[in-house]
This record gives structure tokens, sequence and C-alpha cells, in this order.
């Protein structure tokens, strides 16, 4: 498994690529309550205007508040503004 890691590391290097671009992680930041940035995502499963359901490889990610709006969607990462109150992680079905 360590040389696999290794491989992944130094293709993003050289790709110039973040590393977790290349692995299964996810990488969620959040400013303050307003705002949440979620990298290497698989897709939304739900979009409303108080919930948002994110894929990643191995998890589900629930976004719950009010008034969210997709500031910016890529293969690669999502990011939504509103007002978050809570943020429910689950295993992928």
């Amino acid at each position: 498994m360590g040389k696999f890691n290794n491989l992944r590391s130094k293709l993003a290097d050289d790709l110039e690529i973040p590393n977790d671009a290349l692995s299964d992680n996810f990488d969620l930041k959040m400013h303050g309550n307003k705002k949440v940035i979620i990298e290497n995502h698989l897709g939304m499963t739900v979009y409303e205007n108080d919930e948002v359901g994110i894929k990643t490889a191995e998890n589900t990610i629930l976004i719950k508040g009010s008034k969210f709006k997709i500031e910016e969607i890529s293969n690669y990462n999502v990011i939504i503004r509103g007002n978050i109150n809570q943020i429910i992680f689950g295993k992928k079905e």
C-alpha cells in the first residue's frame, strides 16, 4: 500500500495538482457557518434550499441549513454558500 501512495504523490507532484486529487480522500473546509468547500467529490445527491448532499469515494456528506446556493462546481470541487447549521457524515451505501 505504501508504494501505491508514493506513486500517487509523485504523480500529483509531476502534474502539479493537489495530492488529494488522486486519492480517495475528500477535503472539507468551512468559512464560518456561511461557506463550505468540498474537494475531491463524486457529485451531488441532493440540492435543495435547505439541504445539500455530496458523494465522496467512501462517504456521503449532508449539509443542512438554509438559503443554499452553489457558488462553484467542477469535477474536483464544490463550493456552497448559505446558512450552515449541520454537517452529517455517513458511510456510502
